[in-house]
């Protein structure tokens, strides 16, 4: 069951109180004459604070399944990061990494474009698409696209600064790490790989929009071959495409989650009546 609260807030801010009804009516009025414009800014400001609150949610499912990706990680850094490297970047090292060399090609693609362009080109065949066919699920797509894309990007980003690990090709080896000294140089921003956390941030949202095998196959294909370029290149170890994979996944997933269920998640709206503002919030 849906529950409302609202909130008076005078002009001065200083005494919220219990709206009246006739305020509600008119909030409700002025939700109807909304700009679309402004419509769009709050569904976007909601995304954004429901993953950013999303840590606020988490359920014992999802704390067993970060332990497990730390564990993993891990595991990698100390174990398997240098030998993967060793097998896959040494061109010639080992016949048995020929295949996958092969198929780090299709991701050399995603390099060769450029993932800033590949995003804008994806997102604007989606909106045009939506546009020309009025279709409101591939409108739709096209924000989360966006908004996946930016918000994976952001924490990426400052995950490099904070983790400071030297790329493969600093030949520092794998447990070079450099903790919040946060540097400049492009070398030492290893983990996450932020080609592939944005990889899976637009794979994700299209197989989770239109979940369907002939869709998240091909999707997640791509975005995995992505990962062995980023490797085979020496610009991430294994373990930075790991965790950079997830990063695009969840944050992707937390988005379509929250525009399945928009019912469930908090709204708050600012009108204005009168000599003061009133903010209605719902939840």
């Amino acid at each position: 069951m849906q529950m409302t609260k609202a909130c008076v807030l005078t002009w001065l801010g200083l005494f919220p109180m219990l709206c009246p009804n006739h305020v509600l009516a008119q909030a409700a009025e002025n939700t109807r004459q909304a700009n679309p414009l402004v419509g769009a800014i709050k569904t976007v400001g909601s995304d954004i604070a429901y993953v950013f609150t999303s840590p606020s949610r988490i359920t014992t499912k999802g704390a067993v399944e970060v332990l497990a990706l730390s564990a993993v990680t891990t595991g990698f850094v100390f174990r398997a990061d240098d030998k993967i490297d060793e097998e896959l970047a040494l061109e010639g090292y080992e016949f048995s990494s020929q295949p996958f060399r092969q198929f780090a090609k299709l991701g050399q693609v995603y390099d060769d474009i450029k993932p800033v362009n590949f995003a804008i080109g994806l997102t604007a065949t989606t909106f045009v698409s939506g546009l020309a066919l009025r279709d409101k699920k591939l409108l739709q797509t096209s924000r989360l696209l966006v908004e996946s894309v930016v918000l994976t990007q952001l924490f990426t980003s400052c995950s490099k600064s904070v983790f400071g690990r030297a790329r493969p090709y600093v030949n520092h080896g794998p447990r070079d790490f450099n903790l919040f000294k946060f540097s400049k140089s492009e070398d030492f921003k290893s983990m996450p790989s932020g080609h592939v956390s944005s990889a899976f941030a637009l794979m994700t949202v299209l197989a989770k929009q239109y979940d369907h095998w002939y869709v998240e196959i091909p999707a997640y294909t791509f975005a995995v071959s992505v990962a062995f370029q980023r490797m085979t290149s020496r610009n991430h170890w294994a373990s930075d495409t790991i965790v950079g994979g997830a990063l695009g996944y969840w944050m992707s997933s937390m988005l379509v989650q929250k525009q399945r269920r928009p019912s469930k998640n908090p709204s708050l709206n600012f009108y204005p009546v009168g000599n003061r503002l009133d903010i209605i919030i719902q939840f």
